[in-house]
């Protein structure tokens, strides 16, 4: 380091030799003052050393930084010195010491006031100030006693800034501003010319500050780089502030300009702050492409999951299609065995299918909430007849309770709804072994037309330990089951449980304690519905209606077992139907045929669904112009469905589908009537099963109780029970002539009858049901509800026998 200083010394040496032998040219004199600029950098900054504060009390002792007169009652007289320019700046008013001189210890320089009045001895100790920026100084304060002319004692006390001086605050300055890193600042007037250049960027072009100096910008810079630089000082000369990017060379740069103006307002000049932004550039490149990439990846996910879901999901159609099917042929217990675990198996791939699929919309945010009219207790009703089956095998009792504020018909989303609550449902179910499962819905607030519903879903399960409670709605937590639910799940169900919740504008809570069970709470925001709002209620219909007899069906898909399980169950129908292999095959068999009712899968090759049912549509000389389409698809998203009625279709069916739930939408798609009258011109083979079904079914039973007789038993008297109940509440809707409410607990009753093979009973209830609440056919509700009450009572007796017999 002395090295190169000492050569340094002798290059400025060898250089003022040759100026004075008039051998100087300009090369020379540029690198004399680049060197002369470096050395002077480097003085400076040793200030910033330790040869600083060796040198401190020496200055200190020398002079004064700033020095100020004040009285016994701390009244200012006169300041000077460092107040101007790092304490506080003059007031017009009369100053206490305290205005202008903030010390940190106020109490130690009063000490020191008292003692020199007291002593007459001049007072010197070191303390801590504040500048007017709140930046700490070290200083020694000397105070002496003075008199004015009056003979009035004051007190002179001068400050010694230990560590700092003025000159070394100036030095600091030069130093910041000319060494700014990535950063060039400028002053110039109003002829462009330079004033005053800093920062260390302008070496990457081969320019020092001290080159600057005198030089205008078309001077200073060739005239590429003036000409991009000049509109930004030409708008600061003229009282505007200009900022933007320029590239210089392969450097990008981001440029302030601003004026400068002076004490009448008039621009005298202006200042230019150019920053090298070239690695934020390329950052801000980076980034960009790296969004590209994910959102080319997200597409890709996106394609290649909901693909994923349709291959899955298609020959799924026909395991789980088969499963059922091969469940009602004569089969050995063994048999019996297998497929109910195949079916089992199925539900389950199915279940984590749209697990996953939910999930990933969820992340991508094409998840979206609609509100539209819908009955809650016909919401609620499918989920307990969805669980009551897994229930009564795991000899668990559920129960759902409503509250009897709540409308039926509210605005909202109920496909939502039942999504949160089967994922509730199922964990409950999943981890409780004995006991009881209730859904409770109740008002939590309830404001004019808006209610907040809260839904409780409460088990008598294993429970959840507290250092997981915070954990549970995170992705892929599981609890620590017994082995017999180990890996029933992928520990989804809670998550999407709170996005779909929070998505709907409410909340879910959890309070649980380890062998006792949980209680889940979701509150969400509900509108009842007005009266010009219907809700959409679907009809339940029976196979043994056997309604669709005799109905032309065109079923298309381009999957052979898919195809192979149509023809399957359209034999059992007793229809006639043709089956397509692709759409174009599809749409000529629509421009020969008249059809019922026309089913399409929507991916097929050649044509497509779409494609197929839109030409249908736009051509009025079809045969089929007019005829009820339902598009069959593996599709789940909301989007895909919504594009395919848009197009279209009336209705859809989602893969895998079950035997019944085709059947009934197909009936519904047609508004096909329900009577027991049409049940009765069936055929003569199918009649005696009718006739059989009167009676008191407890097929259903045994096959879920699995030789468990105590749990027959409890199901039975639980039946006798809940039935009881239904005859003396439709008894009083009858009396109290309230038709709405007669209809409701005809529908809620059908399940249970069902269950119990009582198909003539649930024609009944079925009937009351859509003559209260869909035709408005009254005067015929007395007679068919008195007929219902007294096969409710044969029914009863044939209960207790069925009870007694097995006792």
């Amino acid at each position: 380091m002395k090295e190169k200083f000492e050569n340094q010394i002798e290059q400025i040496a060898t250089i003022i030799k040759h100026l004075e032998e008039g051998k100087i040219d300009v090369d020379s004199l540029l690198e004399l003052d680049e060197i002369l600029e470096v050395l002077s950098n480097k003085i400076k900054s040793t200030k910033l050393g330790n040869p600083l504060h060796e040198q401190s009390q020496s200055l200190a002792s020398i002079r004064h930084e700033a020095i100020l007169i004040f009285d016994l009652s701390y009244k200012v007289y006169k300041y000077t010195g460092s107040f101007d320019h790092l304490l506080f700046p003059g007031k017009a008013e009369a100053l206490h010491l305290s205005d202008i001189l903030r010390v940190d210890n106020p109490a130690y320089l009063s000490g020191a006031v008292e003692k020199l009045i007291k002593t007459h001895d001049n007072q010197e100790f070191e303390t801590s100030i504040r500048s007017a920026q709140g930046i700490p100084l070290d200083a020694k304060i000397s105070l002496e006693l003075l008199s004015d002319k009056e003979g009035k004692e004051l007190i002179l006390a001068g400050l010694s800034f230990t560590n700092t001086t003025l000159g070394d605050i100036h030095s600091y300055q030069q130093i910041v501003i000319e060494n700014l890193p990535d950063i060039d600042v400028y002053l110039f007037d109003t002829e462009y010319r330079y004033v005053l250049a800093g920062g260390r960027e302008k070496e990457r072009m081969g320019l020092s500050n001290s080159y600057f100096a005198g030089k205008t910008l078309f001077e200073a810079f060739d005239e590429r780089v003036h000409k991009r630089l000049f509109p930004f000082y030409r708008k600061a000369l003229n009282g505007e502030m200009a900022d933007g990017e320029l590239r210089i060379n392969d450097q990008v740069y981001y440029i302030w300009a601003n004026p400068v103006r002076n004490f009448y307002g008039e621009v005298v000049g202006g200042t230019a702050i150019s920053q090298n932004v070239t690695k934020d550039k390329e950052v801000e490149m980076r980034l960009k492409r790296a969004k590209d990439d994910a959102q080319r990846a997200d597409q890709a996910k996106s394609v290649f999951l909901a693909r994923m879901s349709h291959e899955i999901r298609t020959p799924l159609n026909a395991i789980i299609g088969f499963s059922e099917q091969l469940g009602k042929s004569k089969l050995s217990d063994q048999q019996e065995n297998f497929v109910g675990l195949i079916s089992e198996s199925s539900d389950y791939l199915l279940s984590l299918v749209n697990e996953i699929l939910i999930l990933f919309k969820l992340g991508m945010g094409k998840v979206h909430i609609d509100k539209f009219p819908f009955s809650l207790d016909h919401t609620l009703n499918v989920l307990y007849n969805s669980f009551i089956i897994k229930a009564n095998a795991k000899q668990i009792k559920l129960s759902v309770q409503v509250d009897p504020d709540i409308p039926d018909s509210l605005v909202g989303d109920p496909f939502r709804l039942r999504q949160v609550l089967i994922n509730l449902l199922s964990n409950a179910l999943k981890y409780t072994n004995e006991g009881n499962i209730e859904l409770r819905c109740v008002v939590e607030e309830n404001e004019k037309k808006n209610y907040l519903l809260r839904f409780d879903v409460k088990d008598t399960g294993i429970g959840i330990d507290k250092s997981l409670m915070n954990t549970i709605f995170d992705e892929f937590t599981q609890l620590d089951t017994p082995i017999e639910t180990k890996g029933k799940g992928a520990g989804l169900g809670l998550t999407i449980c709170k996005q779909l919740v929070e998505l709907m504008d409410g909340r879910i809570e959890v309070k649980s304690e380890p062998g006792k069970g949980s209680l889940f709470s979701v509150y969400l925001p509900f509108r009842k519905a007005s009266k010009k709002q219907k809700v959409a209620k679907e009809s339940h219909y029976s196979l043994n209606e056997n309604l669709l007899k005799g109905k032309k069906i065109l079923f298309a898909d381009d999957d052979e077992y898919n195809l192979l399980l149509a023809k399957t169950i359209l034999e059992n129908w007793g229809v006639e139907f043709q089956l397509g292999t692709n759409g174009e095959e599809a749409l000529s068999m629509l421009q020969q045929n008249k059809y019922d009712i026309v089913l399409l899968d929507i991916h097929m090759p050649i044509m497509e669904g779409i494609e197929v049912v839109q030409n249908v549509r736009k051509d009025k000389e079809n045969p089929n112009h007019d005829v009820k389409m339902l598009a069959v698809t593996a599709n789940v998203l909301k989007s895909d469905i919504r594009t395919y009625m848009d197009s279209g279709f009336d209705d859809h069916v989602l893969k895998p589908f079950m035997e019944d739930e085709l059947y009934n939408k197909i009936c519904n798609v047609l508004h096909l009537a329900r009577n027991r009258e049409g049940v009765k011109q069936t055929d003569k083979k199918v009649k005696p099963k009718l006739e059989n079904q009167d009676a008191f079914d407890t097929k259903n039973l045994w096959a879920t109780a699995n030789g468990d007789v105590e749990f027959y038993q409890k199901m039975i008297r639980t039946f006798i029970q809940n039935t009881k109940l239904v005859a003396q509440n439709i008894e009083q809707a009858l009396n109290e002539k309230n038709w709405e409410e007669l209809g409701e607990k005809a529908h809620r009753a059908i399940p249970s009858f069902q269950y119990f093979g009582l198909q003539n009973t649930v024609e009944k209830l079925t009937n009351i049901e859509d003559m209260a609440l869909r035709n408005k056919q009254f005067n015929g509700l007395p007679k068919a509800t008195e007929n219902l009450l007294k096969e409710i009572e044969t029914i009863l007796v044939q209960a207790d026998e069925a009870l007694s017999k097995e006792k």
